[in-house]
């Protein structure tokens, strides 16, 4: 197995971040907001706080304190704004803290920060 050297890696990564813009649905901003997601498992309500790693028209990618089924229906809510949505969770990282959140209806100002 050959090494590659730093040029041809700098190039095989800006190849996968060019694929992988193309194939998400809206651009992304880094953004680390507060969150709170709510949810019910079974006859239970559980609350979780989070925090935000980007955001996008569509959703984000977020670090929360709980361990939240993928699958799931959420309510995503801005503490520091009142705003809140309806979303799912779409994705989970290797760690259990590590969620991907779709929100229900798409919404370019939802976070309040430009995207």
């Amino acid at each position: 197995m050959a090494l590659l050297t730093p040029e041809q890696t700098v190039s095989q990564i800006k190849l996968m971040e060019e694929r992988w813009a193309s194939m998400r649905s809206h651009p992304r901003a880094i953004a680390s907001l507060r969150l709170r997601l709510e949810w019910d498992e079974g006859e239970a309500r559980r609350t979780a706080n989070g925090l935000t790693v980007d955001v996008s028209h569509s959703g984000c990618m977020a670090v929360v304190g709980a361990d939240v089924p993928l699958r799931r229906q959420v309510r995503l809510v801005l503490p520091e704004t009142g705003r809140s949505a309806s979303g799912e969770v779409v994705w989970r990282g290797h760690e259990a803290w590590e969620v991907g959140i779709a929100l229900a209806e798409p919404d370019a100002g939802f976070w309040g920060v430009k995207i």
